[in-house]
């Protein structure tokens, strides 16, 4: 019954919040109420008692239990910001949906089919966010917002048919009856496509960017942490429950620990070509998909931790990301995505922000990303291509990050006139255009920035009850190598 719990709350809740959409505040409220809800009723629920339910089975394990106690909570944080930030109408009703669609995959990892479709219709939930318009407003749609949805959703119904494919294929495989191995490598390929094209790998990683440059920040966030890592949840449960693709494709993982290394570096050099912040930042969790990719591929208990370890640091730092993107893009009624470049000065707390969650990202001390990277780098360490190619593309994305905060935040003044021009002959200070001043930095959502910042702090500073939540998950899985 807790199971079912979990999964239908959020989404009774969502649908009598679109009943009452236009009434913004009070859907705020309600939503933030039913995600604190919702995460007091995953941290009661037991964990690894399986149950059957209309020929179903359902489970929550620690690992799972540790990102749906993420999911509510972060949204909420989200929420609380979209007081003050640009959103749709729809956004927080379509949120604690998602939440819902979210919580019955997680339950349901053991039943891949189930899990492969609600991962489709999550996707289109996520279509319906991203064609949102806040509440009366007078435009419609633009054409490359809707470009940008139906690729995505295109891509996300792409994932779900080869991922079919792949189980259907493991599913009637057969050792004894069919000797060689295509099959296992053939099921391997159909699924690592599947998840590259869900959590944006290079080459299957052009809508990202596209997305994160049409949507509003706060559907991109949410598309990101929570759908990104249902995907990286679902992969880790295939690999668990069909360990044929593991124990005969070696060959295959190694290729992958390649090709998710390649990913990050082509992530992190196509962030730093940019020249608009949001593309900077959508390649930015390109290269950080690669680096997941890799730690998942090495099949050890040291990559494995450093890809979990690497999606809870990205929960964490992508609605920092977007949410500090979206108060300095618009603070002083210019027209969105066109950031000021000296607004570290003037919103010190949006663009301190923006600054941390690039740092946490690419993993510098003394953030949260710091330990999943390093447990990535040990995991590369016995040879030594591999941990050039990850220290070169975090290297890379450190000055996609360096050059974001030279452009965007730390320039001079660029609506003032020089001090040393002097005033033309016949004027005063008085003939001068008003300056624009800036509103003081929106409370509350300068407050979900601390509160951020603050956590991933935290975690950098003592990663370690985290880690070994993470560790003994990982022991339990039956796929891991041992490293001799």
């Amino acid at each position: 019954m807790s199971y079912v719990l979990l999964i239908i709350f959020p989404l009774v809740l969502g649908t009598s919040c679109f009943l009452i959409r236009k009434e913004t505040q009070l859907v705020i409220g309600v939503s933030v109420a039913a995600l604190i809800v919702q995460l007091a009723l995953v941290l009661t629920v037991a964990v690894d008692q399986p149950v059957r339910l209309l020929g179903l089975t359902l489970n929550l394990d620690p690992l799972g239990r540790l990102f749906l106690a993420g999911f509510p909570a972060v949204t909420a944080l989200m929420a609380l910001a979209s007081r003050r930030l640009p959103h749709g109408e729809h956004f927080v009703s379509i949120a604690l949906i998602i939440i819902g669609v979210a919580s019955a995959i997680v339950v349901l990892l053991q039943e891949p089919f189930v899990v492969a479709l609600l991962l489709v219709s999550a996707g289109l939930l996520s279509v319906l966010a991203i064609v949102d318009l806040p509440t009366g407003a007078p435009t419609l749609v633009e054409p490359r917002v809707i470009a940008s949805a139906l690729k995505y959703l295109v891509l996300m119904a792409f994932a779900g048919a080869l991922a079919y494919m792949g189980f259907v294929l493991i599913t009637i495989y057969r050792p004894g009856i069919s000797p060689d191995q295509t099959t296992p490598r053939l099921v391997l390929a159909l699924i690592v496509v599947a998840f590259g094209i869900r959590i944006a790998l290079v080459p299957f990683h052009s809508w990202l960017p596209d997305l994160v440059e049409d949507a509003a920040p706060m559907v991109s966030a949410l598309i990101i942490v929570v759908l990104n890592t249902t995907g990286l949840l679902f992969l880790i449960s295939v690999f668990q429950f069909f360990p044929v693709l593991v124990a005969d494709n070696e060959r295959g993982l190694r290729l992958l620990t390649w090709a998710g290394a390649l990913a990050a570096l082509i992530g992190a050099f196509l962030a730093l070509v940019q020249s608009c912040p949001r593309r900077t930042i959508g390649y930015l969790v390109v290269y950080n998909a690669g680096m997941i990719l890799f730690g998942l591929a090495t099949t050890t208990t040291m990559g494995l931790a450093g890809a979990v370890f690497e999606a809870f640091n990205q929960m964490l730092t992508i609605p920092l990301l977007m949410i500090s993107l979206a108060l300095l893009e618009r603070p002083d009624g210019r027209p969105s995505k066109a950031m000021r470049r000296d607004m570290l000065w003037r919103w010190p707390i949006a663009g301190s922000g923006l600054l941390g969650s690039g740092a946490a990202l690419v993993g510098l001390p003394p953030w949260s990303g710091f330990a999943s990277k390093m447990l990535l780098y040990e995991a590369a360490a016995r040879d030594n291509m591999l941990l050039l190619l990850l220290i070169g593309a975090t290297a890379l994305a450190l000055l996609a990050i360096s050059r974001l905060a030279r452009d965007w935040l730390i320039g001079a003044p660029d609506d003032q006139p020089a001090p040393e021009a002097p005033l033309l002959l016949g004027t005063t200070e008085l003939d001068l255009p008003p300056r624009r001043r800036l509103a003081p930095e929106p409370f509350i959502a300068a407050l979900v920035v601390l509160t951020f910042l603050g956590g991933s702090l935290a975690i950098g500073l003592y990663p370690q009850p985290l880690l070994e939540t993470i560790a003994d998950v990982i022991r339990g899985l039956t796929f891991v190598r041992v490293e001799g």
